[in-house]
């Protein structure tokens, strides 16, 4: 899509919570959304709060523009001959899986076939408009995220996972990305490897009372963010 002036709202994370879910679209089509991008971790694994058809149906009604994240990918996988890979992108971060992958058939058997065909038909990642890419964590690897170089998430962010990520980048010619999967830093500055600056902006649920969102607004060439975040509907206060 491109266009020289665009609003675009990020969530993510809301994992299988249509109150959450609900709550962040509502606030940000109150603010006029262009686009709304949701980066993943559409419903929890192995077994999500809701019916996954009902957030499943949420996002659809509103066009939301999604992608699956690690939650969803394990759903998404097994019993297929992609789970091993998937499996193996899990094993190889520094902490320890739990005992819930041994229910991933299990939550699997809850998504309708008709559901499960439409996740299993998302984009992994996309190009949303002009030098704005959309994933989970960090390109290409929807397990980790990208952090300043200072910081680490358990140690699993190598620097050449690092590199490899902002070349990916680099190629796709992007200069911001809207991710979840954490809900802090929310606003990460870095360099591209051709010099060019780069952008990581976050939104998502942020604990089970109130869910965050960001809000781009492009405006004459250049990107403000405003981030807020909004009651969940059935929280206790």
């Amino acid at each position: 899509m491109t266009v020289e002036d665009i609003r675009v709202g990020l969530v993510s994370d809301c994992e299988g919570s249509v109150a959450a879910l609900e709550a962040a679209l509502s606030a940000m089509k109150k603010q006029g959304c262009d686009l709304i991008a949701y980066a993943g971790d559409i419903l929890a694994c192995p077994f999500s709060p809701d019916p996954p058809g009902e957030t499943i149906a949420l996002l659809r009604t509103e066009a939301v523009r999604a992608i699956p994240g690690n939650n969803d990918r394990y759903l998404i996988d097994w019993g297929t001959p992609r789970w091993t890979h998937t499996l193996w992108m899990r094993l190889r971060r520094s902490d320890a899986a739990g005992p819930w992958l041994d229910d991933v058939g299990r939550g699997q058997a809850q998504i309708h076939p008709d559901d499960l065909t439409w996740l299993r038909t998302l984009p992994e990642e996309f190009l949303l408009t002009d030098g704005v890419w959309v994933c989970h964590g960090m390109p290409g690897n929807p397990w980790n995220t990208l952090w300043p170089r200072s910081q680490s998430y358990d140690g699993n962010v190598s620097d050449a996972d690092r590199d490899a990520s902002l070349l990916m980048l680099a190629n796709v010619d992007a200069e911001l990305v809207l991710c979840g999967h954490v809900p802090e830093p929310r606003d990460y500055h870095d360099r591209l490897p051709d010099g060019r600056a780069l952008r990581v902006v976050r939104a998502g649920l942020r604990d089970e009372k109130r869910v965050g969102y960001a809000l781009l607004t492009r405006r004459n060439g250049s990107w403000t963010v405003k981030w807020g975040d909004t009651p969940i509907a059935g929280s206790s206060p």
